[in-house]
């Protein structure tokens, strides 16, 4: 088949990351794959390229895919709308895809106006399959619009109503199974496709060669988190372990949590934190390779139960050892393997479970070996390459 993949935001963030893998096991099984995100470059124009691996892209496929074909829309207008991907631009040239591309199926990534515009404004005369992804509940808690309770409701509207479109809709959790399923859609067009784990992108690296490169000091305890909402409470927690291991750091990384840095300057903990500011793709795996301990606080309520925290893939696949909270589907990863640890809310508490793993080096090696291996084994994308296909084709 033909198939156009629509995401919503730009090229190496967020959905992108689901959009880039579901695509590339389609193409894996034989599938032509078309990608359409949005530039984080260039602002009027498309670039159009083939890609492979996470990193990098060419100009013509070269050598053994899977290659699928990639689509960066210009971003002139991106952020116009509340919720973002409303560029006026990418909107149209998606749209002059559809209608000239001949496509025998699309799969689109949430429901912002350049995913779900080109679909209802072409698919009365294409007739293609479509099939809705739906991996973040905006309407459920991540959208607030400032308290703007009209708009809230707008949104939600939106965020459902293309999934009553679609023929097929998956979902990365039991939250959103269950929700689908509430607002009517029938249960055997949902598919539950959890995230997968970057295993080929995100591998082990020596530590100390790792801090040497990134500049990271060698001989003291690095306890990573990267940039969660506002990044306040990985702060809270980083202070209650300072009073168990005051030569440890917290290293933040991800654009700059002006909140958080805040908080560590009335805390008085700043000079003890190390941020990174934005990393690139090259640099990010070698950042996970200089902690001792990852750690991503999860709140208990609907947005990160609905939702996969990728990045807590993303430790375990470096092969470190991980902290988070029982919530939603993490939950169920850590409850069913040996992997990680999981704490209580409470600053205090969580806190004390990174200090027992800071204590205990052999602990931490245990756990980040069973981390990689069930990565590898049962997590990679992969795994998912069968019933994401199946999901296409049915």
């Amino acid at each position: 088949m033909r198939i156009l993949a629509l995401n919503f935001n730009q090229k190496g963030i967020g959905t992108y990351r689901r959009s880039f893998y579901f695509s590339r096991e389609l193409a894996r099984t034989g599938h032509q794959v078309t990608l359409v995100t949005v530039s984080r470059t260039s602002r009027f124009q498309r670039c159009v390229s083939w890609k492979r691996d996470w990193i990098g892209e060419c100009a013509e496929p070269r050598g053994e895919g899977p290659w699928i074909r990639l689509i960066e829309g210009p971003a002139w207008g991106y952020r116009a709308l509340p919720g973002w991907g409303s560029g006026p631009l990418d909107i149209w040239q998606r749209m002059r895809e559809l209608q000239t591309g001949d496509y025998d199926a699309v799969l689109g990534f949430e429901y912002h106006p350049n995913v779900s515009w080109p679909v209802y404004l072409t698919r009365p005369w294409r007739h293609f399959r479509f099939v809705s992804d739906w991996c973040d509940w905006y309407g459920g808690s991540s959208n607030r619009y400032r308290g703007w309770k009209l708009a809230h409701r707008i949104d939600s509207h939106l965020e459902e109503r293309i999934r009553h479109a679609a023929d097929r809709v998956s979902v990365t959790s039991r939250v959103l199974f269950e929700r689908a399923l509430s607002i009517g859609i029938r249960t055997e067009k949902v598919v539950h496709i959890p995230e997968g784990a970057a295993t080929d992108y995100i591998v082990p690296l020596e530590r100390r060669q790792a801090r040497e490169q990134m500049k990271v000091p060698r001989d003291i305890p690095i306890v990573l988190a990267v940039r969660n909402d506002d990044s306040c409470r990985e702060v809270r927690i980083f202070y209650h372990v300072l009073q168990q291991f005051p030569k440890a750091r917290l290293l933040l990384v991800g654009s700059k949590p002006p909140a958080a840095l805040a908080l560590a300057e009335r805390l008085g903990i700043s000079g003890q934190i190390l941020q990174t500011g934005w990393v690139s793709d090259d640099d990010y795996p070698s950042y996970l390779a200089c902690a001792d301990v990852c750690i991503c606080p999860l709140q208990a309520g609907r947005n990160d139960a609905a939702r996969w925290p990728a990045k807590i893939l993303d430790f375990l696949s470096a092969g470190r050892a991980t902290v988070t909270n029982a919530v939603g589907e993490v939950a169920l990863l850590f409850g069913k393997s040996e992997i990680g640890l999981l704490a209580e809310h409470a600053s205090e508490e969580f806190s004390g479970v990174i200090v027992e793993l800071l204590r205990d080096e052999d602990r931490r090696n245990f756990l980040g070996r069973m981390a990689r291996q069930v990565m590898v084994e049962e997590w990679d994308w992969r795994t998912r390459g069968q019933q994401i296909t199946g999901m296409m084709a049915a």
